[in-house]
């Protein structure tokens, strides 16, 4: 098998990880098919559930068919687009509507430097993400 860190390629003679390189790709290859497939009956159903719910406030329902079942759920992702606008129409009802929130993203310099200086390890919190692993 090849290995390839960078431009440099070296080759391994490693029979149990070529075998796991070979069966991810196969089983990642299928569940892709079955997504697709599964996307269609997804669509289905949402349609349905749609129609089903047309005349109804609730925003989710089941579906039976014998031991079978399925629960489809709607719902909104609701963003302050026009913050101005918007607390002038609320007025004072506005802060009690809206959550206000401060986020602090680290830039990449600080990520490469909070590796390796124990001082801003202490003003962080640093947690090593999950490997992910894809097809090429």
């Amino acid at each position: 098998m090849k290995v390839k860190i960078g431009k440099n390629e070296t080759e391994l003679d490693d029979k149990k990880l070529a075998r796991a390189v070979e069966d991810f790709c196969e089983i990642k290859a299928q569940i892709d098919a079955l997504n697709e497939n599964l996307k269609g009956f997804k669509d289905e159903i949402c349609t349905r559930a749609r129609e089903i719910l047309s005349d109804n406030d609730a925003t989710t329902l089941n579906l039976f068919v014998g031991e079978s079942g399925v629960k489809v759920s709607f719902g909104w992702d609701i963003k302050v687009s026009d913050e101005s606008n918007l607390r002038l129409l609320l007025g004072d009802k506005f802060d009690l509507l809206v959550k206000t929130e401060t986020t602090f993203k680290p830039e990449k310099r600080l990520k490469e430097l909070a590796l390796s200086d124990d001082g801003l390890k202490e003003c962080l919190e640093i947690k090593e993400k999950t490997p992910s692993v894809s097809t090429i």
